[in-house]
């Protein structure tokens, strides 16, 4: 049996299915080599104490960072690091919460070279870490039957080498540049939101400085290109020889349409994509207190929950709010959460828990993993 019967259930079933935040922790002096999730129900709006835990490998350490690059079909795809300072993480893995199954995946061809393209912390202070930043997508691809790995990358002296990993294949292939566009990839380390069979991220044209989002489709293995609205289309500058934006930008999917933010030091923006090539303004918040914003789920009912992160330092606090909008105006409000080690209203730093990053909402499946991988079939 294939993953397709089992995805076009997860689809049928998705509008019914109960959705969950998850919210990613380490703790900081016990327990080095586990990942801890809480779990929430989107539809409860309760934070429950349901801890779920992931045993690293032993030669990787969540203490020198991990990241929940996505989730799909109820899937994490996660990574942790050996060595804070290196370019992507030693381990990535498959995850699924719901039945606690994992598999680990083989190296990418990119991370096991020899030369320099592994960067470590020995050669850190002398080597532009901006350009080393990598980041990964996990999809389903109908045309093969399979769930498949994109791995993104910065430019790495003038080479691009994107990869994508099919599980059924149990295997890395390096994608072919013709058809990549000229633009850089703006951030390393970004979510990279998967709207009608394709990838998508924030892009910067290395001749015009025009910021758009940049797409990879992964049946078809093609780039494009998507034109953001005009008033922000040239926040990009160029700082120190590179271009940069010193607002803070980004993209997600809310109710299954591509979505672009950006907040400067006083607002923050978000557009919806719902007709192919045109973007909406849905609203604008104030943003002055907060360092950052990043859309997370919307309802059906048009009320988008929004993460808001306090303050520039990792060992941060977020907040959760609802903003519903409509006729009526805008509304503002605190999500509830009830957990005994995170306050009601906002996730906290405490002398247990070591860091907490920002959720992920996700639809409980019961897909496993290891399913197809490396078969061949």
């Amino acid at each position: 049996v294939g993953y397709q019967k089992i995805h076009l259930k997860m689809h049928l079933n998705r509008a019914s299915s109960q959705k969950l935040l998850s919210l990613h922790y380490h703790r900081k002096y016990e327990d080095d080599n586990r990942l801890h999730f809480y779990s929430s129900s989107l539809s409860l709006v309760q934070l429950v104490k349901d801890t779920r835990i992931v045993d690293c490998p032993p030669n990787s350490n969540p203490s020198h960072g991990s990241h929940v690059y996505c989730s799909c079909d109820g899937l994490f795809l996660i990574g942790i690091w050996s060595d804070r300072y290196a370019q992507q993480p030693s381990t990535l893995l498959i995850w699924n919460p719901s039945t606690r199954e994992s598999i680990l995946l083989p190296h990418s061809k990119y991370y096991s070279s020899s030369d320099s393209k592994y960067y470590s912390s020995s050669d850190y202070e002398d080597s532009d870490y901006d350009d080393l930043r990598s980041t990964y997508g996990l999809a389903y691809d109908s045309m093969s039957d399979d769930y498949k790995v994109f791995r993104m990358v910065l430019p790495f002296h003038g080479k691009k080498e994107n990869e994508i990993f099919a599980l059924k294949k149990g295997s890395w292939r390096i994608i072919e540049e013709t058809g990549m566009t000229d633009c850089s990839m703006y951030s390393g380390g970004e979510f990279l939101p998967f709207v009608n069979g394709a990838f998508h991220w924030l892009g910067i044209s290395s001749h015009k400085l025009l910021l758009y989002v940049v797409s990879f489709n992964i049946s078809y293995e093609v780039y494009g290109e998507i034109p953001l609205p005009e008033i922000v289309c040239y926040l990009a500058l160029y700082k120190r020889s590179k271009p940069k934006i010193e607002v803070d930008v980004g993209l997600s999917v809310l109710d299954g349409m591509l979505s672009f933010y950006y907040r400067d030091d006083t607002l923050f923006n978000l557009w919806m994509m719902k007709v192919p090539g045109s973007w909406m303004n849905l609203f604008i918040i104030p943003s002055d207190k907060v360092y950052r914003v990043i859309p997370t789920y919307m309802f059906s009912d048009n009320q988008v929950l929004l993460c808001l992160k306090l303050d520039s330092k990792v060992m941060s606090r977020f907040v959760y709010r609802l903003i519903s909008f409509g006729s009526f105006g805008l509304r503002s409000q605190i999500w509830p959460l009830d957990c005994d080690d995170i306050d009601i209203d906002a996730i906290t730093i405490n002398k247990d828990i070591g860091i907490v990053y920002n959720g992920i909402v996700y639809t409980e499946s019961l897909i496993s993993p290891e399913l197809k991988l490396g078969l061949g079939v």
